[in-house]
């Protein structure tokens, strides 16, 4: 949607993006409420750019790993076991690779921190533990997969699984900031 260079259009700028009950100044940003008070009580409606790059495309591979750690599912509760795909120590430098990536990643310093390293690293390290396995599995057994597309309805859910995961975090995220 291209802009047409007027200020009051609803893309000129975020400063209009709100509840229809309120009104905004270009210049100052002077934004009332019908009631009177005014728009920074902490809550900011969220728009599409908020959907950071970094979050999408950990959904994105989320989903893709979601996918693969099925099928390693499959094989690990049938013909193999865990572990037989790439010997046990890969996993764990998955495991350490990913924390460390997303400590150095992270905005905040401290706990926070690191315990949000600890959960990625080890969702993320355990997907891609089971993706690996599964991978291997598909590589012998392609018909696991392709025999009616069922891979294709697994990719797909799949992919809804963590977007709606993602979307939860953001609200989790949402509701924390909108509480303090």
């Amino acid at each position: 949607m291209a802009s047409n260079g007027d200020e009051s259009s609803p893309t000129a700028s975020n400063s209009s993006i709100g509840p229809p009950d309120e009104r905004s100044e270009s210049g100052d940003v002077v934004t009332t409420r019908t009631d009177g008070s005014g728009a920074s009580d902490g809550v900011v409606p969220a728009t599409v750019e908020d959907a950071s790059g970094y979050g999408l495309s950990l959904t994105l591979i989320g989903g893709v790993l979601l996918a693969l750690a099925y099928y390693g599912y499959i094989a690990v509760t049938g013909p193999q076991t865990l572990g037989q795909a790439i010997p046990g120590p890969f996993y764990l430098l998955v495991f350490a690779l990913l924390f460390v990536l997303e400590l150095f990643q992270s905005r905040e310093r401290g706990a926070i921190a690191v315990v949000r390293a600890i959960v990625l690293a080890l969702f993320y390290g355990g997907l891609t533990a089971f993706a690996i396995e599964g991978s291997v599995y598909l590589w012998r057994n392609p018909s696991a997969a392709l025999n009616g597309y069922v891979g294709v309805t697994v990719l797909a859910v799949s992919l809804i699984v963590a977007a709606l995961a993602y979307f939860l975090y953001l609200a989790a995220l949402e509701s924390n900031t909108a509480g303090k």
